[in-house]
């Protein structure tokens, strides 16, 4: 069985307490903030993240719009994780 790297992410992340990243995509688009949600998928564990600023505390606006970029996990190629200095490699 296949391992789920969402899974591996989240426990990773999860466990951090700088949450500042550094996320590539596949189109070899880079992106600076945090993670801030997140989607639950039928197959992974989660298929979609929610990528704010930093500073952001809440991830909607005052009209109830989501804030920040949403992220398809299977599009993300690495993560640079400035606490530890690590990059995971999905």
């Amino acid at each position: 069985m296949k391992t789920d790297s969402s899974l591996l992410l989240y426990n990773k992340y999860y466990s951090l307490t700088n949450k500042e990243i550094e996320v590539e995509l596949k189109n070899k688009t880079k992106w600076r903030g945090k993670f801030l949600g997140y989607f639950r998928g039928e197959k992974n564990y989660i298929s979609k993240w929610q990528l704010v600023d930093i500073d952001v505390l809440f991830g909607s606006d005052n009209f109830g719009f989501l804030m920040g970029r949403i992220i398809v996990h299977k599009d993300i190629v690495k993560i640079f994780f400035f606490q530890d200095n690590s990059i995971m490699i999905l």
